[in-house]
């Protein structure tokens, strides 16, 4: 049996290497299972549809690997009464590191890197004991990377994508003091690399979060 199941939004856009839909991305096999109509827009939402609640719920119910996770971080929204319907772990989000990495950071030195920043804002808000006042950022909708998902367009410019990215956090941190990176939307993975090459502290996305629960189920360079 696999030991990692990710419930991937219905999308079509490409999920290529370094991305958590990428089966390349992992030493050992994984199961991938899409959720039906559950749509970019559909899950970043304010207030996501409670049928979308109970599709995951569905395949959560039947899914019996040691850890589930989701392709998008918004499944956060779910993920209290989400840990109530397995006895598997699961790890929705990189935001699952939140509460544990502020232990160790302020908050003016966390900076978590988004879909859509106003919608994350109101998500922690609602979700967060003690309100986090650290930096948030989002994707601009100019960006390529954020017409290619919020249009589900099977198209990829991975160097244009990059070069956009690295422009857009340079940025934002260049005269910040920021010592944490949170990647929260799972399609700036595969980027990791080049982000490292601007930024000199902590990188965390779900990716890391998976391969410490199942140590040698990612392959190196993506971590």
């Amino acid at each position: 049996m696999n030991k990692l199941t990710v419930l991937q939004l219905d999308t079509q856009f490409p999920r290529i290497i370094g991305d958590i839909c990428c089966k390349e991305t992992f030493l050992s096999n994984i199961n991938i299972i899409k959720i039906n109509n559950a749509s970019v827009s559909q899950i970043i939402s304010k207030n996501p549809n409670e049928q979308h609640f109970v599709n995951f719920k569905n395949q959560i119910l039947k899914t019996k690997e040691k850890l589930i996770t989701t392709s998008c971080g918004f499944t956060f929204f779910w993920q209290s009464p989400f840990n109530k319907l397995t006895k598997s772990e699961i790890i929705t989000s990189s935001l699952c590191c939140l509460e544990e990495k502020r232990k160790y950071y302020n908050d003016n030195e966390i900076l978590i890197f988004t879909f859509d920043e106003d919608i994350l804002k109101f998500l922690l808000f609602s979700k967060l004991k003690i309100p986090f006042k650290g930096h948030i950022l989002g994707l601009k909708k100019n960006n390529l990377l954020h017409k290619i998902i919020f249009n589900n367009e099977n198209y990829y410019d991975f160097e244009k994508i990059s070069y956009e990215l690295n422009q857009l956090l340079w940025k934002k941190i260049k005269n910040q003091n920021i010592k944490l990176l949170i990647l929260e939307c799972t399609n700036l993975s595969p980027y990791k690399s080049g982000f490292r090459n601007i930024f000199s502290g902590e990188i965390v996305d779900l990716l890391v979060l998976i391969e410490k629960k199942i140590p040698g189920i990612i392959k190196k360079e993506f971590l």
